[in-house]
C-alpha cells in the first residue's frame, strides 16, 4: 500500500509541474533571436521544438522588432476554410502544441514575402499575448488619385508600394532588384491585384457610395507619366481627386492566424496591421478568446488585412469577442456559420456521395464516423430530418462519399444538402469598435446562443447581417436565439454593401411562405444615429423578432441618398413585434 501511494504522489507531482499554473519560460535570446538580426526564423523553429518538448512553456520575446523571412520556414499544404488552399510556407508552424504561451512583451513581429505567420493544428491551450504582427510588403497596394480623365485616372504610386511597368502593364512588385541571371523559370516577385476600391483619404474609410471594381484577372493598361505617376486605362473608373485608390490582393493565400482542429486559444493585446487574407481564422476548433486587440493598417496605408478581421467555421464551445477595434479590413468583421456540403449522387436509399461546392472551401473535413447531420433543401434552407454517419470515404478534396443510419427523407434530391448538427458555439461579443472597413459589420450565422451588447459600429454596408444560404456560399447559418442590446450604429450603409442597418435575409429562393430559417432575435435598448431614410431592420424568412426600446436620432454626416416611407421591411416572417421607437430630428 505504501509503494503505491508513493507512486501516485509522484504521478500527481509529474502533472502538476507540467500543467500547472508555473510554465517553464524559454527565452528567444537563447536560441539566437535577437532585434536587429537578419532572419529570426531558423532560431525560432529551435525555439518552438524546446516549447514542444516542454509540455508547459511561455515563449518569452524581449522587447523589439523580430524580422521573419521565408527561406527556413516549414512547408505544409493548407485548406483553409474561406481563404485559399495551398502550400503553404509556415513561420510559426503550431502542430500539436499543448500549453503553450507565446509572450511578445510588446514586440513587433516583421514577415517578409510570402509566408502564413501563424499556423495551429490539433493544438490545445496556447494563448498570444502583448505583439504586433505586419508584413513588410502588404499584399494590397494604394495610389492617390491625381486626375480624373475620360478614359481613366492618374495617380501617383507612393513609395512603399514597390511596381514596375512591363509591356504597358501595370505589376506590384517587393521592390528587390534580382541579381539572379534570367532564365525560362524565372519569375519576379509580384503582387497580383483583382479590384479596384476608392477610400476616402480625411475620413479614413471608403468613399462615399463607393463600389468594387473587378478586373477579371487582367492587369491594368498604364501609361508612365514620370515621378511615380501614372495613367490608368479603365473606361469608368473615376474618383476624387486626393483620395487613395485601392488594389486589392488577388488571392487570400495568406492569413495571419490558422486555427485548425484546436481547442481553448486566446489572444490578448495582438495587433493585427496587415495579413494577406483574414487576420485570424477558427475551423473546427473550440473555445475562442480574442480580447483587447486590435486590426488596423500600419503608418502609411489605409488598407488592414486583405479579407475579414475574424472568421469562424464549425467551431464549437464557446467564441467571445471583446474590447476589441476591427477597422480598415477588405471584408468583414466577422463571419460565424457551418459549411454545407451538396449531395451529388445517391448511391442507395442511405448513402450519398457530397461535394464542397465554394471553391474556398475544398479541402474542408466535418464528416466522421459518429457526426450527427442535417437534410437540407437546397432551395428553401427547410431542414428535413437528421441521421448518424456510420461510414465515410473522402474520395479527394471535393468529393466524400457518405453511409448514414438510416435512409434519407422521402424528398431529398440531388441538389439538397447537408450539414453538421454540431454543439453549436456560444457567441458573445462585447465592447468592440467595428469601423471604416469596406462591406459589412459582423455575419450572424451560427445556432447557439448569441448576445451582442455594447458594441460601436460604423460600416458602408449592413452593421449586423443574418445569411445563410445551400445554393452560392454554402456557409450554414439560421440563428436560434440572439440578443442584440445596448449597441450604437452611426451612419451605417454609408456603401452600397446591404439592404438595412440590421439585415436579416437568407438563400431561400422556393417554399417562401413555409421557410422560416432565421428566429428568435431581440433588439433593445440601442441606438441609430441615421443620414436618411435608411432601412433599420429588413426582415425576410424569419420566426420570432422583438424590437422594444430603441432610439432614432437624424445626422447630417452624409448626403441624403435614400428615401423609406416606412425603415422596417418585413417579408415573409411570423411573431414579429416591433414598438415605436424614439425619435430624434
Amino acid at each position: 500500500m505504501m509503494y503505491k501511494v508513493i507512486f501516485l504522489s509522484i504521478c500527481f507531482a509529474f502533472l502538476f509541474s507540467a500543467f500547472g499554473s508555473q510554465p517553464q519560460k524559454i527565452n528567444v535570446q537563447d536560441f539566437g533571436l535577437f532585434p536587429g538580426v537578419a532572419d529570426c526564423t531558423p532560431g525560432l523553429i529551435k525555439a518552438l521544438k524546446s516549447c514542444k518538448e516542454s509540455m508547459n512553456a511561455e515563449l518569452v520575446f524581449p522587447k523589439g522588432e523580430y524580422h521573419f523571412y521565408p527561406d527556413f520556414g516549414i512547408d505544409k499544404y493548407c485548406f483553409v476554410s474561406n481563404n485559399d488552399e495551398g502550400l503553404k510556407r509556415v513561420i510559426f508552424p503550431l502542430i500539436g502544441f499543448e500549453n503553450l504561451t507565446i509572450n511578445g512583451n510588446g514586440s513587433s513581429f516583421i514577415f517578409h514575402g510570402f509566408v502564413n505567420p501563424f499556423v495551429l493544428e490539433n493544438a490545445a491551450n496556447i494563448t498570444f499575448k502583448d505583439f504586433t504582427m505586419d508584413c513588410a510588403r502588404p499584399f494590397h497596394s494604394e495610389a492617390i488619385i491625381l486626375a480624373n480623365n475620360t478614359d481613366g485616372i492618374d495617380v501617383e504610386i507612393p513609395a512603399n508600394f514597390p511596381y514596375k511597368l512591363k509591356n504597358g502593364l501595370l505589376l506590384f512588385t517587393d521592390g528587390a532588384v534580382s541579381e539572379e541571371q534570367k532564365t525560362t523559370v524565372n519569375r519576379p516577385m509580384t503582387y497580383p491585384y483583382g479590384s479596384l476600391l476608392e477610400f476616402d483619404v480625411e475620413k479614413r474609410e471608403t468613399a462615399f457610395m463607393a463600389r468594387d471594381f473587378y478586373l477579371d484577372g487582367n492587369p491594368l493598361v498604364v501609361q508612365s507619366l514620370g515621378e511615380r505617376k501614372v495613367r490608368i486605362f479603365l473606361n469608368g473608373l473615376k474618383g476624387k481627386v486626393g483620395n487613395i485608390m485601392t488594389f486589392g490582393a488577388a488571392n487570400r493565400n495568406y492569413p495571419g492566424f490558422v486555427l485548425t482542429d484546436s481547442k481553448d486559444i486566446r489572444f490578448s493585446n495582438i495587433t493585427i496591421y496587415h495579413s494577406g487574407g483574414m487576420g485570424i481564422l477558427g475551423q473546427r476548433t473550440h473555445n475562442i478568446l480574442i480580447d483587447s486587440c486590435k486590426v488596423t493598417p500600419s503608418a502609411g496605408r489605409i488598407v488592414s488585412c486583405t479579407a475579414d478581421a475574424t472568421h469562424f467555421v464549425n467551431c464549437t464551445g464557446k467564441i467571445e469577442l471583446s474590447n476589441n477595434l476591427f477597422e480598415n479590413q477588405k471584408d468583414d468583421a466577422t463571419n460565424i456559420h457551418g459549411i454545407y456540403v451538396q449531395i451529388t449522387k445517391l448511391i442507395a436509399s442511405n448513402e450519398v456521395i457530397v461535394q464542397l461546392k465554394h471553391q474556398q472551401q475544398l479541402g474542408f473535413d466535418f464528416l466522421k464516423k459518429g457526426t450527427i447531420v442535417e437534410f437540407v433543401k437546397g432551395r428553401s434552407l427547410i431542414t428535413k430530418g437528421e441521421s448518424r454517419v456510420v461510414d465515410v470515404e473522402r474520395l479527394n478534396k471535393d468529393f466524400t462519399r457518405v453511409v448514414f443510419s438510416n435512409v434519407l427523407p422521402s424528398d431529398i434530391i440531388i441538389g439538397d444538402a447537408i450539414s453538421e448538427l454540431r454543439d453549436f458555439p456560444e457567441i458573445s461579443i462585447h465592447n468592440n469598435t467595428i469601423r471604416n472597413n469596406r462591406a459589412r459589420g459582423m455575419l450572424l450565422n451560427c445556432r447557439g446562443k448569441t448576445v451582442v451588447e455594447n458594441n460601436y459600429f460604423h460600416t458602408p454596408g449592413a452593421a449586423l447581417l443574418f445569411e445563410g444560404d445551400a445554393s452560392y456560399w454554402f456557409e450554414q447559418g439560421g440563428v436560434s436565439d440572439c440578443t442584440i442590446r445596448n449597441n450604437v450604429f452611426e451612419n451605417c450603409l454609408f456603401g452600397v454593401w446591404g439592404k438595412s442597418v440590421i439585415d436579416v435575409a437568407a438563400g431561400i429562393r422556393e417554399d417562401k411562405e413555409l421557410s422560416r430559417y432565421n428566429k428568435n432575435i431581440r433588439i433593445y435598448n440601442n441606438t441609430f444615429l441615421i443620414f436618411d431614410d435608411v432601412l433599420l431592420l429588413n426582415l425576410y424568412g424569419v420566426d420570432g423578432l422583438e424590437w422594444k426600446n430603441n432610439k432614432v436620432e437624424r445626422t447630417t454626416d452624409y448626403p441624403a441618398n435614400r428615401k423609406n416611407d416606412n425603415l422596417f421591411k418585413v417579408e415573409y416572417s411570423d411573431h414579429i413585434k416591433i414598438e415605436p421607437y424614439n425619435s430624434k430630428k
